[in-house]
């Protein structure tokens, strides 16, 4: 049986911002745009490029690194390791000879744990893929660490790798595109299709778990099945999630008092805001708002003027159409005659709304996953989505729902989309166990293979590598070792 609870995050959907309501959600390609534009964009690109370190061989490197470069200054000039007191000149030398051989063995160490140790992880990583992805060996595995329906990334990376290779798709050597442009775009192209191929296949997987989990309310896992107590406590952290969602969409009583104010100001400004910005397209946004501003006197429409001024350059004119919308909407929930007392009310109302779809929300829960079965988990997805639906319903309701990701007009929709929610809440958990397998696994490997070979392979490279490089050091050593008694 599989177990929710633990270091496991249930997927959050999100929500798209009411359009009608409140400030818009910026899109991936408008937040890069705005990124570029910052004062440290290049130092932020940098820092972004070094977001591998963040994994096993990220640690190792840094390790190694703080081994390598840092401990030997450490070591070799500690100054609570001294020669006797009234030491001779040659003790003296002595002891500082004794502590840089102790130092230099640390950057030995350090290119000796990223051979052993980093190259491992690799092999490590591709071993379990193969364990825990292949349909004939996963089905023997325990059923939370199955990810035959929905492989991990890097098994969907090689096979697709695999793929492009067979279509002839190879990507340029990093040392090629150092000195040849056309080598570093294709290497640029090659990165953009692999990973549009692996999203493309993620998201199939997700929908054909979706697909069969919606026709008779299993989590199918190859020819085994998901429990229903783990199902259903899934179930109840989307619902979680989507109270979360209409949580937020719930007005703060001083955000009502910020809607009422600039719902004023844009009804009373309404003709002459159409009239201005009828000249404004999205080639001339910028100037022709500054030109606006500059003959602007009524302190209102400049301070409309000044926000839009305000945003990224390309998100300027869609600012201008959300503004002409909000003035539709406002009218729309006043019945088409604005007043602050109808406006109130129905922000007021929309509250209401959101409040009653909360407890229907949290009454649609599960209470018993231990006695649940494939009737009991189909049930509770229709009262989910009976909740996220808004067909047939009133303005005012429609209003505070639509332009969302968590609810939907259309009930067939909003259904199919719980049953993707809830595989992505799947997909989520198997993850969350397999990156506990994985860490044990190589924790493991490191203490019981990796670290013993480094360890010997250290203790035999070292005293040869300075008898090499450095012999004076090598003979001082040794020296010091003879004299105090040490092995010979």
């Amino acid at each position: 049986m599989i177990k929710v609870e633990g270091n496991y995050n249930q997927n959050y959907t999100g929500i798209k911002k009411n359009a009608k309501m409140q400030s818009p959600s910026f899109g991936a390609s408008y937040t890069q745009k705005i990124t570029d534009g910052l004062h440290h964009a290049k130092t932020i690109k940098h820092m972004k490029s070094l977001e591998w370190l963040k994994g096993e061989i990220g640690g190792i490197l840094i390790t190694a690194l703080g081994t390598g470069l840092v401990a030997p200054i450490f070591i070799g000039f500690n100054p609570f390791v001294k020669a006797p007191k009234n030491a001779t000149p040659e003790q003296k030398e002595e002891n500082k000879n004794t502590k840089l051989y102790t130092a230099m063995r640390q950057p030995i160490s350090a290119v000796l744990a990223i051979l052993f140790q980093a190259s491992v992880q690799k092999y490590i990583d591709k071993g379990l893929d193969f364990v825990f992805n292949n349909p004939e060996v996963s089905k023997h595995t325990r059923l939370n660490l199955d990810q035959q329906e929905i492989n991990t990334k890097t098994y969907i990376q090689s096979n697709i790798k695999k793929e492009m290779a067979s279509e002839g798709k190879k990507k340029p050597s990093w040392i090629s595109a150092l000195f040849n442009s056309d080598a570093k775009k294709k290497r640029q192209e090659y990165t953009v299709e692999l990973n549009s191929r692996v999203k493309a296949k993620q998201d199939e997987q997700i929908a054909e778990v979706a697909k069969k989990f919606q026709a008779d309310g299993k989590i199918h896992i190859g020819e085994r099945n998901l429990d229903f107590n783990t199902t259903s406590k899934l179930i109840n952290k989307q619902i979680d999630s989507y109270i979360a969602d209409a949580k937020k969409l719930q007005k703060t009583p001083e955000a009502i008092a910020k809607h009422l104010n600039r719902a004023e100001v844009l009804i009373n400004n309404e003709t002459y805001l159409r009239n201005i910005f009828t000249e404004v397209t999205k080639e001339n946004a910028t100037s022709k708002v500054q030109e606006l501003l500059s003959k602007e006197n009524n302190n209102d429409v400049k301070q409309l003027l000044q926000e839009i001024l305000d945003r990224p350059e390309d998100l300027r004119y869609s600012r201008i159409q959300r503004t002409l919308k909000r003035i539709n909407s406002i009218k729309e929930m006043c019945n088409g005659t604005f007043s602050r007392e109808t406006y109130r009310t129905a922000l007021l109302d929309r509250n209401k709304v959101l409040a009653d779809r909360i407890v229907e929300l949290t009454a649609a829960k599960i209470t018993d996953p231990k006695t649940a079965d494939a009737n009991t988990v189909k049930k509770a997805i229709e009262r989910i989505a009976a909740q996220c639906n808004f067909e047939n319903t009133d303005g005012i309701i429609k209003s505070v729902l639509r332009d969302t990701d968590t609810f939907d007009h259309n009930l067939s929709n909003i259904t199919k989309k719980i049953y993707n929610d809830i595989a992505k809440g799947y997909k989520k958990l198997v993850e969350s166990n397999y990156k506990s397998w994985n860490q044990f696994t190589k924790i493991g490997v490191g203490v019981f293979i990796t670290l013993p070979i480094t360890c010997t392979a250290l203790n035999w490279v070292y005293p040869r590598f300075m008898d090499i490089f450095f012999p004076t050091l090598s003979g001082k050593k040794q020296a010091a070792q003879n004299k105090a008694g040490g092995v010979k």
